[in-house]
């Protein structure tokens, strides 16, 4: 009987001894995968926006009358030489035709000077003869100059269609955004405001950093709750090479061509700008890395059954995706959920999701 327990005794200690390795199997983590494929990731910068008109026309008459009709209301569209507002005309206008016409003829001759200045200092820039800021308050001028000769003009093509009919036309296509005359009462200030309808622009402020990477032609997009998944696209027209001393931001003009007549003046939304892209890039959501103690970032990889901890080097991040220059290679196999449950060389079963 001492026999058979020290034999058993015996068994019990070589199973524990011996065979603890073969009891003990590592249990497979489950996990799920996803395959990258090459794809283009745009880097943006969004922004407040607010839409101006390229041109506006504030119609004044140069004298008071009565107004006899009102043609039209805010939000329509008007072609050049429409009447917008008709005048009872019981004096002449030849005096205030007179005067516009000087005024206009002034306004070409100074806008003809702010072009040939601003042409002189294109040239200038070239050669490095002037500073950015020179050029630029070139540019200013000349468009300052540019935008008194529309004002001109739209003041003799108003004054000249009243002293023909005391008929207010409009100077130019466009949409009408204010109407404040009203018939019956005396015309004594502005009557109609007219936009142009082809393009409007925007001023946006955006961080410094992010300059370098500005250029003109660089693809602008507008959304406005005004037209909830509608995209309206544009492109950066010019900005500044300084930041502005009292925003500490950098100006940057966009503008916005407008085939469809929606977009109007006054207009508030967001703009985003593709500040970079790259194309054919490996991308992975954010969520399906691991940050490292010295702030790396780290992909889970799967391998013949096992976990393979690799560390990458991020690009572009858009969102909540991030570009990955290298560490994964497009057909990888990437662990996407389960990854912080794992150790580098874990066993892993993939299960579906």
């Amino acid at each position: 009987m001492r026999t058979v327990l020290a034999l058993l005794s015996l068994a019990a200690i070589l199973l524990i001894s011996c065979g603890g390795d073969v009891l003990e199997t590592e249990e497979e983590v489950p996990v799920t995968v996803m395959v990258p494929l090459p794809q283009v990731i745009t880097e943006t910068v969004v922004v407040p926006c607010r839409l101006e008109a390229a041109s506006e026309a504030i119609v004044t008459p140069l004298n008071p009358g009565r107004i006899v009709d009102v043609f039209v209301t805010e939000g329509d569209t008007v072609r050049a030489g429409d009447i917008l507002v008709e005048l009872s005309t019981d004096q002449q206008y030849s005096g205030a035709v007179a005067a516009s016409a000087a005024r206009l003829e002034a306004a070409r001759a100074v806008a003809g000077n702010r072009r040939a200045d601003l042409q002189r200092a294109r040239r200038l820039r070239a050669d490095g003869a002037v500073s950015e800021t020179e050029y630029e308050m070139a540019v200013s001028s000349s468009a300052s100059a540019e935008a008194s000769v529309r004002e001109a003009l739209a003041g003799y093509e108003s004054a000249r269609s009243m002293s023909e009919s005391g008929r207010i036309q409009a100077p130019f296509g466009g949409i009408v955004t204010r109407v404040w005359a009203r018939e019956g009462f005396i015309s004594s200030g502005p009557l109609v405001s007219v936009t142009d309808s082809g393009v409007l622009t925007a001023e946006l402020l955006v961080a410094e950093r992010h300059l370098p990477f500005l250029s003109e032609g660089l693809p602008v997009v507008f959304t406005t709750s005004h037209y909830p998944g509608a995209l309206f696209s544009g492109e950066v027209s010019s900005f500044s090479s300084s930041v502005d001393p009292v925003s500490g931001l950098v100006p940057v003009k966009v503008q916005f061509p407008d085939d469809s007549g929606r977009l109007r003046s006054g207009m508030t939304g967001t703009a985003t700008l593709a500040r970079e892209t790259s194309e054919d890039a490996v991308v992975l959501p954010v969520r399906t890395l691991l940050r490292g103690d010295g702030g790396e970032w780290k992909a889970v990889l799967l391998e013949h059954g096992e976990a393979r901890i690799v560390i990458v080097e991020a690009g572009i991040m858009s969102g909540s995706v991030l570009e990955i220059t290298s560490g994964v290679e497009p057909g990888d196999s990437v662990i996407d959920m389960g990854h912080h449950l794992v150790e580098d060389g874990s066993a892993v079963r993939v299960v579906e999701r």
